[in-house]
This record gives structure tokens, sequence and C-alpha cells, in this order.
């Protein structure tokens, strides 16, 4: 590289790795339709079965007023339904194998790949216990799921589920300590992102 490599190393490497991933994965700006809108007119243009078509139902009229039936009871207004049928373009994906590639070239071991995917693709059930058994490993302590989990919501969300002193109350243990341990989990974290993005970064240019 012309800088010698110090671009890898810019703040916002994090997010630029994240970025890719999640086009080559199919959840960012890669998916795309080859077309935006098509009437039921141009079916035949798309060979679709008319069966196949998306069928939508519009309410219309009032074709009978709200009644009273019985003791307390309402009969409500009837309107009369309009069905049409119109084609729709669903969005494909085409996903970047070059992108998936260095991934792999990248040889993010232990909790790397999966705390980078997690973080690109937001796919907590998929990657979240990978990152977590490393995490309670690299820092054992009597409440560190807690910590560690709402480190990781205060990287993914921008803050955890709940508010730091009431988890401590939760939890019998002195608000200043559990700020402290949470802290320490998300500076790990953190670092376990920006090398996990830097490798990337580095074995996809």
């Amino acid at each position: 590289m012309a800088d010698g490599g110090q671009a890898i190393y810019h703040s916002d490497v994090v997010e630029r790795a994240a970025r890719i991933l999640a086009k080559a994965l199919g959840t960012g700006q890669a998916w795309f339709a080859d077309i935006e809108h098509a009437s039921s007119a141009q079916a035949s243009g798309y060979e679709i079965d008319p069966s196949e078509r998306l069928a939508i139902a519009r309410r219309g009229r009032v074709v009978e007023q709200a009644a009273r039936a019985g003791k307390a009871r309402h009969v409500r207004r009837q309107h009369e339904w309009h069905r049409s049928t119109v084609v729709v373009a669903i969005p494909q994906h085409r996903p970047n194998y070059d992108a998936l590639a260095a991934l792999s070239f990248a040889k993010l071991e232990g909790p790397l790949e999966a705390i980078l995917l997690l973080y690109a693709t937001g796919d907590v059930r998929r990657y979240w216990p990978t990152v977590k058994r490393f995490g309670l490993a690299s820092k054992p302590s009597g409440f560190s799921e807690e910590a560690l989990t709402d480190a990781m919501q205060r990287i993914l969300c921008g803050k955890a589920a709940i508010a730091q002193d009431v988890r401590a109350k939760e939890i019998c243990i002195r608000a200043a300590r559990y700020r402290q341990l949470t802290k320490e989990y998300e500076v790990m974290l953190r670092e376990w992102l920006r090398t996990a993005a830097r490798r990337f970064i580095a074995a996809q240019e």
C-alpha cells in the first residue's frame, strides 16, 4: 500500500469492514431488484404465472352500517373489498466472493471472526455464543456474564438494555465495581473487533 499499511489502522476501520461484510452476506446495500415496480399488465414480459402474483385486497365503501345486536353487542359496519393482482419485484443478493475469501485469508482465530460478523450482521443467535464463550474464559468473574452481555450491547446498540446502576442493584454488587467490570469487558471486546477488522481489510487489499 502507498501509505505503508497505515490506512487499515484508521479509526473507521471497523465500520468499513462491517459494511463490506454486510454487503457480502446480503444484509447491506448489495441487495438490489432488477425492476422497482411492475404492474400486472407487464407480467407477460416476465413469464409469471397469474397464480404466482401477489394479490392485494383493498377496503372499499361501506355496504352496511354498524348496528346493535342483542344486549350490549355491536355489529361492526361492513365494507366491500376489492382484490387486485400485482407483480412484485423481489430483491436478489449477489454475494461478494472476494470479500468472503478475504474473511478466510484473514485467519481470524478465536473470537475474532465471530465478533466481526456479529457487528456486521447483528446475528446475535449465531455469533454471540462464540464471543461469549471466549469472553467469559478471558476474564472470569462472579458477574462475568451480565457485564460481558451489557458491554456487547453498548458496542452494538450504543447502550445496554438496562442501566449499569440498575443492573448492579439486581445482582447485588456495588455500582462502581460493576461499571469498572463492564468497562474492562468493553475495552477487550472493542480490541477484538478492531483486530479482526484490521486483519480483514489487510487480507482484502
